[in-house]
């Protein structure tokens, strides 16, 4: 269980997830007319960003953090090689990422003894 949050800060919108039909039947399970199922989108060549929570403080600096900085990395990337991540000196709880292909992408942001955090992206 991470002991912070995190979320997309730049670069991503949540839009409701749209099925094709596959002839009278939905390509999976439609789920509650008022709980639509919804995911983050960006487009090719828009920085990425995401920032993490610690102790209710976003985008703590890495002083504050006791040593135990933030790690992010793509685990999935639809292009290679994968784009380079970054973040601003001294601050590893923001990681940015500029996707440079239309696909699927999977970021990870871990913390030493702290957990981990998957996110996904689809970029257009």
């Amino acid at each position: 269980m991470p002991d912070f949050t995190a979320d997309f800060t730049g670069g991503a919108s949540v839009v409701v997830w749209q099925d094709p039909a596959l002839g009278s039947q939905p390509s999976r399970i439609n789920p509650s007319p008022e709980h639509p199922h919804r995911r983050h989108v960006g487009s090719t060549g828009v920085q990425v960003e995401i920032t993490a929570t610690v102790l209710g403080v976003v985008g703590e600096v890495d002083a504050n953090l006791g040593g135990r900085l933030f790690i992010g990395e793509l685990a999935e990337s639809a292009s290679a090689p994968k784009p380079a991540v970054s973040s601003p000196a001294g601050q590893s709880s923001v990681q940015r990422f500029t996707p440079t292909a239309p696909g699927h992408y999977t970021f990870v942001l871990r913390r030493e003894s702290g957990g981990g955090i998957f996110h996904h992206i689809d970029i257009t």
